[in-house]
């Protein structure tokens, strides 16, 4: 005589956490590195993350590094240009909204500012240092729409700008690309990518 059984559910017939709208995004654009169409993948992703897009094209590159770990350089170069076309985009759409919010909110930018041993117009100054801190935030794990769009908003000159984004998307992506081509899997979980 057979005995009934009782079931209990198990941990693969639970039910899975509900993941946000940023993990599911970030996921997707992870699994594209898997299709044949990999790098034309991360580099949209790297040219739409200088405007708007919240996932950064690490998601993708980190994938195809470990995958096929001898083209490392030339997906990091690729990746590098792509996201400088990114930057350019976002930088144009700062210039705009910052023109837009200067007249809304009635900043005079050509305001003379002479205190403290500093002096020029607001512009001039913001213009004049604000490409230090986008340099660093290139660098740094900062979204690079955040600096491209702050640095047109502020009206950092253009060659300033582009001098910062190429430096430090450069070692981004180099330094992202060789951290997983000579570490592996494990720079990938210390990286947190």
């Amino acid at each position: 005589m057979s005995q009934p059984t009782t079931s209990t559910p198990s941990a693969t017939t639970a039910s899975p956490e509900k993941l946000s709208w940023y993990r599911r995004l970030y996921l997707r654009v992870e699994a594209m590195s898997a299709t044949p169409h990999a790098l034309a993948a991360m580099m949209v992703v790297a040219v739409v993350d200088g405007s708007v897009f919240p996932i950064p094209p690490f998601a993708v590159l980190v994938p195809m590094v470990l995958a096929q770990p001898k083209k490392w350089v030339r997906y990091c170069l690729l990746g590098t240009v792509a996201s400088l076309v990114g930057g350019l985009i976002g930088y144009g759409l700062g210039s705009l909204v910052g023109q837009g919010i200067a007249q809304l909110l009635h900043i005079d930018l050509n305001m003379h500012v002479d205190r403290f041993g500093i002096s020029g117009t607001v512009g001039e100054l913001l213009g004049r240092n604000f490409w230090i801190l986008s340099l660093l935030c290139t660098v740094l794990p900062t979204p690079f729409k955040v600096v491209a769009i702050g640095s047109g908003l502020v009206s950092v000159p253009m060659e300033r700008f582009l001098l910062a984004a190429i430096i430090g998307r450069t070692m981004r992506f180099f330094l992202i690309g060789g951290l997983i081509r000579f570490a592996g899997p494990t720079a990938r979980r210390w990286l947190r990518v």
